[in-house]
């Protein structure tokens, strides 16, 4: 009776065609369900970052107003030889520049933005075919 049993055993290796397409079945699933919310989620903390980014430009901007009187002409001249930053930052949805622009002589104002292209997971985060804008007495605000 034991040798029925060994025997068996010996010849039952391995697992069935049926129970590998049910694992990779649900493994399928479960990607499906996940991978949309890791790319939404990576969406969202661009997205987030990309308001950081202007916050701390505007920030800079301030510093440099406070001790010159004036906003520089370009993003550039807060990170040339100044403590204001290391590196101006580029946005991380689009990976371009920030558009900044200087109003007045000397430039006593201005308006940073950032324009998300609609192919962009950005965009469906806020008003679509927007973007963020940023100026003094705005605020951060998304625009249309």
């Amino acid at each position: 009776m034991f040798d029925f049993f060994a025997r068996r055993l010996r010849n039952e290796r391995g697992f069935t065609l049926i129970e590998l397409l049910i694992v990779v079945a649900i493994i399928a699933i479960l990607a499906a369900i996940l991978i949309p919310n890791f790319l939404r989620a990576r969406a969202q903390s661009q997205f987030a970052a990309s308001k950081g980014n202007l916050k701390n430009l505007a920030t800079a901007l301030e510093s440099y107003f406070v001790d010159r009187g004036s906003y520089p002409a370009a993003l550039i001249d807060l990170a040339a030889g100044q403590a204001y930053l290391r590196a101006v930052p580029n946005d991380p949805c689009s990976n371009t520049a920030y558009t900044y622009t200087a109003i007045g002589t000397p430039p006593t104002d201005y308006r940073m933005a950032v324009d998300f292209p609609s192919t962009n997971a950005c965009d469906t985060l806020g008003t679509p075919g927007g973007g963020l804008n940023y100026t003094p007495g705005g605020g951060l605000q998304e625009s249309p």
